[in-house]
């Protein structure tokens, strides 16, 4: 079974996983208030490079989960965001747990170079908290710090600001920067030349460290298709620097120019609780 086969079924398993959520769920209704939790789930399959650095692309799946106490405020959600659960909020700041999910490199895709540092994972799992403030009401930042335990290692953070306008009723339109950084522990896991590889491959034995990680930028735009179903187009470019881009992988095998492009589909409904 090929790495996209591996993908088509966690896709078509999460889409069976939130068919079932929606049967047993409460639709929103435009004429009655909600009462309860708002539950949204969703995802965003894209065109992305195969792993981080890597010059080759492909068809790839995120998904997408978040809620809120009915009444609450409805804060934006980018797909560049992890996957969050704000424990604390106010009129412009919110705050909370995050996680994401890294399609990474797997040894075999190397295993002709001998190159093999984050072993057979396919995906690596972080976790962490988030940061949301917005100064303006048609400005967001947000700051993420998440640790990659299951696959790779290693702490990284993501910093963002988003200008956000709503031209009509039902679209929302968002731009702005990207910036990541990380510790020695995870540039290791992702950019590092090891000696055994660096004799097999003929790449330059390398040892990545801490620091910029990379910058860049996005985009997207939401269309309310219904009271419950948001539509999302999204194109993120992100040019990899520091380490990451000097790492012979990049360099020599790879592209520090990162771009990725894709449509999500949001579902919100009303939990009894």
């Amino acid at each position: 079974m090929t790495y996209l086969t591996h993908r088509f079924v966690k896709t078509t398993a999460l889409t069976c996983a939130a068919a079932i959520a929606a049967c047993f769920s409460f639709p929103l209704s435009a004429s009655a208030e909600p009462s309860g939790t708002i539950i949204t789930i969703g995802g965003f399959g894209g065109y992305a490079p195969e792993y981080e650095g890597a010059k080759d692309y492909e068809a790839t799946f995120r998904p997408s989960f978040s809620w809120h106490k009915a009444g609450d405020r409805v804060w934006l959600s980018l797909p560049n965001d992890g996957a969050s659960i704000a424990l604390v909020q106010g009129d412009t700041y919110r705050a909370g747990i995050t996680g994401n999910l890294r399609f990474q490199r797997r040894a075999e895709d190397f295993r002709p170079l001998g190159f093999k540092t984050v072993g057979d994972k396919e995906v690596s799992i972080e976790a962490g908290g988030f940061a949301e403030y917005w100064p303006m009401p048609f400005l967001r930042t947000r700051a993420e710090l998440r640790y990659a335990f299951v696959g790779a290692e290693g702490l990284i953070g993501d910093l963002s600001a988003d200008l956000v306008v709503r031209p009509m009723d039902r679209w929302t339109l968002t731009a702005g920067p990207r910036v990541s950084f990380a510790d020695s522990t995870f540039m290791d896991s992702y950019y590092s030349v090891n000696a055994a590889a660096s004799a097999v491959s003929g790449l330059a034995a390398f040892k990545a460290e801490a620091g910029l990680r990379g910058y860049g930028a996005g985009a997207s735009a939401h269309y309310q298709l219904t009271e419950n179903i948001t539509s999302i187009g999204y194109v993120e470019y992100e040019k990899l620097s520091g380490d990451a881009s000097n790492s012979p992988l990049v360099a020599q095998r790879g592209s520090e120019d990162q771009v990725t492009v894709g449509l999500g589909l949001k579902y919100s409904f009303a939990a009894p609780w």
